[in-house]
């Protein structure tokens, strides 16, 4: 498997994505369960909840991902959490609830889930290059050991 043959701060920081996806997910889910699926009881747009609840699968692929297909996973992390960010910053926006409204204090305690979101897709940037270049590195080594085994 290629995520045991990563070094510990590349599997440190994939552990660190995958649990945050899973959180992400959870999220979703407990959204689904308090609001129903499409969320007919909110005031949210349509296309939004739809979103919301395609995430809800869509995070937890990406985790599983992070762990059996790490490249993969990284690539998808990465587009859901910026599609995420930009969709609610969007929102928000749409919907007249920035930070002069209420105040920084209380739309930060309101808002704290799109400030973590701001900064995981921060983290994910961050370890973008050495996740990538540890990822197709052992990738690499992994396909000539089994060429090699093959040969032999």
């Amino acid at each position: 498997m290629l995520f045991q043959k990563l070094n510990n701060k590349t599997r440190i920081f994939l552990a660190i994505q995958c649990v945050s996806m899973l959180g992400g997910a959870s999220t979703h889910i407990i959204w689904i369960l308090g609001n129903g699926i499409f969320a007919h009881n909110t005031d949210h747009p349509f296309i939004s909840t739809v979103f919301w609840d395609c995430l809800t699968f869509a995070d937890i692929i990406a985790a599983s991902l992070l762990i059996i297909r790490p490249k993969a996973g990284v690539i998808l992390t990465l587009i859901i959490i910026t599609i995420d960010v930009i969709h609610n910053n969007l929102l928000l926006i749409l919907l007249r609830q920035h930070i002069g409204d209420i105040g920084l204090l209380n739309w930060t305690i309101k808002y704290w889930m799109l400030i973590a979101q701001l900064i995981f897709m921060t983290f994910v940037l961050l370890t973008l290059k050495n996740n990538l270049t540890e990822i197709n590195c052992k990738t690499l080594l992994v396909k000539d050991n089994d060429k090699e085994k093959a040969v032999h």
